[in-house]
């Protein structure tokens, strides 16, 4: 209802705009893509000391894949562990919160012994987020279904290194300094992650 009432209609994506073309059938005319930006603080580095003390506060391993994103099933955080699983003392910071399919998650963490390398954060203030982007060796960011994936921005200005879904939105917010697979391959994820390292 909304969109056939409006006179205009932003989409942050190509996809988006698609999307609401192809579900709501909406002339394409009257849709416009404006794609988004992040906090201007992934823009800068941060100084040393203050990366310091956040991973100190928080007690983040030095070496570490970063995953961003509420705990649900579309965000597929189960591919990044089985990934973890076949890389022995890979470590995984995982910033989000989650209900049932977090459940989910912390029981195969419990099954396959992977408690002392997932170290699970939220409610962190936007310079704590920002200084854990930039100490991260990757973010793994295998959503099966995104508007845009604000974090592969986030990632990309912190200088972070990005894994994510080879369809959908991705490869727009992506572009060329991103490597993307098929989410669900275990396979796949576990060759990224190790060719980037």
């Amino acid at each position: 209802s909304a969109c056939q009432r409006a006179d205009k209609i932003i989409a942050v994506s190509q996809q988006t705009k698609q999307d609401i073309i192809d579900f709501f059938c909406i002339p394409e005319k009257k849709i416009e893509v404006v794609y988004q930006g992040c906090n201007s603080i992934f823009h800068h580095k941060l100084s040393d000391n203050i990366k310091q003390k956040i991973e100190e506060k928080y007690n983040i391993p030095k070496d570490y894949l970063l995953s961003v994103g509420s705990i649900e099933e579309r965000k597929n955080l189960l591919t990044i562990l089985k990934a973890l699983k076949k890389i022995p003392n890979q470590k995984l910071v995982v910033i989000g919160k989650g209900k049932a399919y977090k459940t989910k998650c912390l029981r195969f963490i419990s099954k396959h012994r992977l408690n002392n390398r997932v170290l699970f954060l939220s409610n962190l203030k936007v310079n704590e987020m920002a200084a854990i982007y930039q100490n991260a060796q990757i973010l793994i960011y295998p959503s099966i279904f995104e508007g845009f994936g604000i974090p592969i921005l986030e990632a990309l200005f912190s200088k972070t290194p990005v894994i994510t879904s080879n369809e959908g939105c991705f490869t727009e917010t992506g572009g060329t300094y991103t490597k993307y697979i098929n989410p669900l391959s275990v396979l796949q994820m576990t060759d990224a992650i190790l060719k980037i390292l």
